[in-house]
């Protein structure tokens, strides 16, 4: 066993973008950690070696596992012995029972245990969800990787997995795209994009991926940048441009646009085309 770290931090986060929902991250952690839950838990262990009891049952949380709880369980260490480094995702049952039902399941999803850690795909969607509530990002965001989140893990539930169904899938993300330039400057939400697009929250997330190659959110972020550069090219002052084509400030406007333009805003406003090099 080792000592409690004096370095270990928690951070707990409740993004008002995901009502029923909390997170948790945890650095440098050496507790023995003993949990009782009354909502669905989610987690992805970035750095762990541990022996976990669970439903009468001890199991091992090493580096990349993915774990899952069940509400009215508890869970406890048996051995721990290197600080952690993890993060916990909480969401109540009623949020996680209706998008089951709009993804077709019956009942309250069960889980295994721990799922498998070798799904590298698994980690990285839920990681990536709890790395945009922690970075505050704006809702479609956090609500876009919310249902990309849940969707994945309710196909390693137990019981069938329905398939998704992609009759009018074309014409309801032609619709949601259409929507989303239109109001590239304003904030849009998941739910708003459903209605639009007459599809569910999880089967447009899913269905528009797949037509676009891109979710909603990062397809908003990319109608916007390419606003901002016909802006820049007639001379309109970045920060005049930021707020026109909807960031909420300059600093997350430079840091997209330079992603996807792989330069600065204030650089590409410079060149001409003699001097654009990447």
């Amino acid at each position: 066993m080792i000592r409690d770290d004096p370095n270990e931090r928690l951070e707990f986060f409740r993004p008002p973008a995901l009502p029923g929902t909390e997170m948790m991250t945890a650095y440098q952690s050496g507790r023995r950690w003993h949990v009782f839950h009354e909502r669905y838990a989610f987690c992805v262990c970035h750095s762990a070696a541990a022996s976990v009891r669970y439903r009468g049952r001890d199991d091992v949380v090493t580096d990349g596992s993915v774990v899952v709880r069940e509400p009215g369980e508890t869970h406890y260490n048996t051995l721990v012995t290197k600080p952690a480094r993890f993060k916990f995702l909480y969401v109540e049952p009623s949020p996680l029972a209706e998008a089951a039902r709009e993804l077709g399941r019956r009942g309250p999803p069960h889980f295994p245990p721990i799922l498998n850690a070798r799904d590298p795909a698994l980690f990285s969607t839920l990681d990536g969800l709890c790395s945009s509530i922690e970075a505050h990002t704006d809702p479609l965001e956090q609500q876009s990787r919310f249902a990309a989140t849940v969707a994945a893990f309710l196909m390693h539930a137990e019981g069938h997995a329905p398939a998704f169904k992609a009759e009018r899938a074309a014409r309801s993300v032609e619709r949601a795209k259409a929507h989303l330039r239109e109001r590239y400057h304003e904030a849009v939400s998941l739910d708003e994009l459903a209605a639009v697009s007459k599809l569910s929250r999880f089967h447009l997330v899913h269905a528009f991926t797949r037509e676009v190659g891109l979710a909603p959110h990062a397809y908003h972020i990319h109608v916007r940048i390419e606003r901002a550069r016909a802006l820049l090219r007639k001379g309109v002052p970045a920060a005049t441009v930021a707020a026109s084509v909807g960031f909420a400030d300059q600093s997350h406007f430079t840091r997209h646009f330079k992603r996807i333009m792989h330069v600065t805003p204030s650089a590409y406003a410079r060149c001409d085309a003699a001097t654009i090099t990447f």
